[in-house]
This record gives C-alpha cells, structure tokens and sequence, in this order.
C-alpha cells in the first residue's frame, strides 16, 4: 500500500509515548490529496490529551480519526472543525464503534459538519458528556428543527451540564435545556443561516436569569436573523442590563447602526469585551461604531471595556489616560483572557499583527 509521507509522520508522531497534544489543520487550498489528508493508522495505545484539527475533509479521514479516538483512552479535549464544503457528518466519526469512547471530554467542539447523523441519544450514547464541562456544536442548515428539539432533550437525559456553551441549534428546546441545571458560565448563541425558526430572545434571557444569574459572565446573541422577536431590541437589551448584570463579555448582531441600542448594550456594568456582528456587510459601519463608542466612553460609559471586535474578524483595544482605540488590529481568535475571542484550537499559532 502506498502511503504519503504525510501519512508516515503522522502515524509516527503520534505513537510516540510522550506526545499528549496534537495541533494539525488536515488541508489547503493548493495542496492535492493526500498529502495534507492522511489517514491515521494507529494500532495502540495512544496518550494524547488535546486534540485539534482543522479543515477535515475527507470521509477517510473521518474514519481513520474515529480508529484513532478508540486508542485515545486520555483525551481531554477534542476539536473538530470540518469544511463545510463537504458535506461530512459527524457520525462518521463512531459509526464503526461497538462500545462508547474510551475517554471522557472535558471539553468537545465540533463545527462545520452537514449534520450529527445519527440521533442525539446515539451521539451521546458514543460520547458520554458525564465531565463535559465545554461544548461547542456548529451544523449545517440540513440539522431539522426536531433534530434540533430531540437534541436538547437527548442532553437532558444524558446529563449534560456544561459550564460553556455555544451552539447555532437555537431552535425549541434549548430553553428547556437551559433551565434544566445551573453554573453556566459562557453561553452563545452563534451565527445561523438555518431556516428553521429559533427561541424568541426574551425567552432565552429568562431561562438564563432564572437559572444561571450567579455565574454567567459570557452571553453571546447573534442569531443573524432579522425577524423581530429573535433580534435583540432596546427592549429586551434593557432587560438583559437589569437581568445579568455580571456579564463581562457581551456579543451580539445589529441590522444597522442603532445609537440608544449600542449605549444601552455598553450599561452592562463590568463589561470587558464586546463583539458587534453587522447582520449586513458595509465597510463604513465598523469605523461609525467606532467613534460613537469611542463618544460613550468619553462620556464615562463602560469603565472597564478592554476590547472592541467587529464580527470575526477585526479587534482593537481600548487604553485610558487618554481615552482611544490601538492603531494595532488583532484578530478574533487569538486574544488571551477573553471567552469570546480566543479559540483554543489556534493556540499553536503565534500571529504578528
């Protein structure tokens, strides 16, 4: 049998007894199968604690990861961010599984897949979340409402109780979900082109102030999705300022530029990092944000704001004594001691900005 030298390396390296953290994005654009697509052939026992691979897009691949999780009896963290473009599903990980995972998650983060696959109580049947205190779950719009609903209440049953989570799956059940434990301290909403109907936002917000007040520090309500009840209005943000009043790092998406909704988003007394996702694409709106928080600051608003990021992309800094931005441009992903901008699978890579 042939095998790329890729595949080789690989397949080496991760036998080796000492190895406990494997940082590897799977493919490029320019480069052909199957040197950046390897399968893993292991037949041992691996001591791997942290896993991170990006780009995966390849069924074989797939496969060969799903062998190789079998052998990884240690693993603590696992993050798997497919290209969307290939339509995988997650299932194809433990489809040849006869008995569930060796390990147990601290932490899981799973994103760009077509859909699970399977359903929710087999998902966790396969992946026990009994010390998943870390969850990230990003699908494709083909995961249905149901999937959506059967999901939330497969996680009840299987005793999830994270202490982060951010998921696009906001359809019904969530709510629920999220009334059925306490502690949670991150929670985001991500960005969705789903077309099935989602959780109004005052309904979430209460099932966050009812049960997770004490300890929620991260909120993130970025739907994209420009129907009234699941945007966030003056309204319900006035709300959420008197509701959670602990959160520090506050992320959420605007149809435009709305001067009293951003004002009363920066009354959030101990907020440290905020995240602004425009819903529509105009490179004018990033520099009008900027100078009217930059205008709200000025006034006293928002002591404690460190960081300003615009979608996933751009983020500045805020200095006191004066009062401005950083003329340096970090970028979302990369921001130590920041939830909503630090990814934890780019911890291997050192930019220069």
């Amino acid at each position: 049998m042939q095998l790329s030298l890729t595949q080789l390396l690989l397949t080496t390296v991760m036998l080796r007894q000492g190895l406990t953290s494997l940082r590897l994005r799977m493919g490029t654009n320019s480069t052909p199968k199957p040197f950046f697509r390897p399968p893993l052939n292991l037949h041992t026992i691996i001591n791997l604690r942290v896993m991170h691979l990006i780009d995966v897009d390849d069924v074989s691949v797939l496969k060969s990861l799903g062998l190789a999780l079998q052998a990884s009896a240690q693993l603590e963290q696992l993050s798997i961010w497919a290209d969307h473009q290939s339509q995988l599903s997650v299932d194809t990980l433990f489809k040849q599984w006869h008995e569930p995972a060796p390990f147990r998650l601290r932490s899981l983060d799973i994103r760009g897949f077509f859909d699970i696959g399977t359903s929710a109580k087999r998902f966790w049947a396969a992946i026990p979340p009994t010390k998943l205190r870390e969850l990230t779950l990003q699908l494709g719009p083909h995961f249905l409402m149901q999937d959506s609903a059967d999901f939330w209440d497969a996680s009840i049953q299987a005793e999830l109780r994270p202490a982060q989570l951010a998921s696009n799956l906001g359809a019904t059940g969530l709510q629920d979900f999220l009334m059925s434990f306490s502690g949670l301290e991150a929670f985001q909403l991500l960005p969705s082109d789903m077309p099935r109907p989602m959780e109004p936002m005052r309904a979430l917000m209460n099932a966050l102030e009812s049960h997770h007040f004490a300890s929620l520090r991260v909120l993130g309500l970025s739907p994209f999705r420009c129907e009234a009840r699941y945007m966030l209005d003056v309204s319900n943000l006035t709300f959420l300022v008197g509701a959670l009043p602990n959160i520090e790092e506050f992320r959420f998406s605007l149809p435009g530029f709305n001067a009293e909704l951003i004002e009363t988003a920066l009354l959030l007394p101990r907020l440290r990092v905020v995240q602004i996702d425009p819903v529509h694409d105009d490179s004018r709106m990033q520099s009008r944000f900027s100078k009217f928080i930059l205008h709200l600051l000025h006034k006293g608003v928002a002591r404690n704001l460190t960081y300003i990021a615009f979608d996933d992309a751009d983020v500045r800094e805020i200095f006191r004594d004066p009062i401005h931005m950083s003329n340096k441009i970090s970028l979302v992903g990369y921001v130590d001691g920041t939830v909503l901008l630090k990814e934890k699978a780019l911890d291997w890579v050192r930019p220069y900005f």
